[in-house]
């Protein structure tokens, strides 16, 4: 859990996505809304909604959910690794087999055979313990096909210094590329840092505002130029 002192992207990536879309998409206007549902039931923490200049209405989702979880995943396998408990696996298994060897009379092969199970035993919980923290993942990038757009953004509240050198966090930008998925993350300087952009979704048909329970409101504002910014 953040502490006093670190910040939550939450407060400030609606700015900065704002900015971002101003910027970089030509946005005149941006539409932000706030915990918008889908109509499937699902809620996003944020939507960006806004004329696009090739005369489309384009959208945007930010989501900070399970924000935490990543946190703690990319920042303690950058500061420590894998657990250590993994290193007690080849030692039990080697107790075990130097028990059986001197109960029932091993020989040299029952030795050697009892080091390999060890070597094995370690090996196998190395790749079990890495593959549960990669599956954690993937569990929290499967939630944003949740959330239809043109683009997609996840927030994490923590630093970019943790993707250097972190083969953990190599991981998690990789598949969040394959996806298309944006990052933002933020610090305790509260400075954003945009670490990825997304690639941009073309609806197949209409836009995809149709698939949230706000739509009239949010194209309406669109259109109409109406205060682009809800609560």
């Amino acid at each position: 859990m953040p502490t006093p002192q670190e910040s939550k992207i939450e407060d400030f990536a609606f700015d900065y996505l704002k900015g971002y879309y101003t910027s970089q998409q030509g946005a005149k206007k941006v539409f932000i809304g706030r915990a918008e549902k889908s109509k499937q039931g699902v809620e996003v923490e944020g939507v960006f909604a806004f004329k696009h200049p090739d005369s489309f209405l384009f959208l945007a989702t930010v989501t900070f959910k399970n924000s935490q979880r990543l946190a703690s995943i990319l920042t303690s396998y950058k500061k420590k690794g894998l657990s250590k408990l993994r290193f007690a696996t080849p030692v039990v298994l080697l107790m075990l087999g130097a028990f059986l060897n001197l109960r029932f009379g091993g020989n040299v092969y029952t030795w050697a055979l009892t080091a390999a199970v060890a070597f094995a035993g370690f090996v196998l919980h190395t790749y079990l313990a890495k593959a549960y923290l990669k599956s954690s993942i993937e569990k929290v990038l499967e939630e944003l096909k949740k959330y239809p757009a043109n683009e997609q953004w996840l927030g994490i509240s923590m630093s970019s210094l943790v993707f250097r050198n972190n083969s953990m966090a190599s991981y998690f930008l990789k598949l969040c590329q394959r996806r298309g998925i944006g990052i933002l993350t933020v610090g305790k300087r509260a400075k954003v840092v945009l670490i990825q952009e997304p690639r941009t979704n073309t609806c197949r048909k209409g836009d995809f505002l149709s698939h949230y329970i706000s739509e009239h409101n949010i194209r309406k504002a669109v259109q109409e130029d109406t205060i682009l910014r809800v609560a």
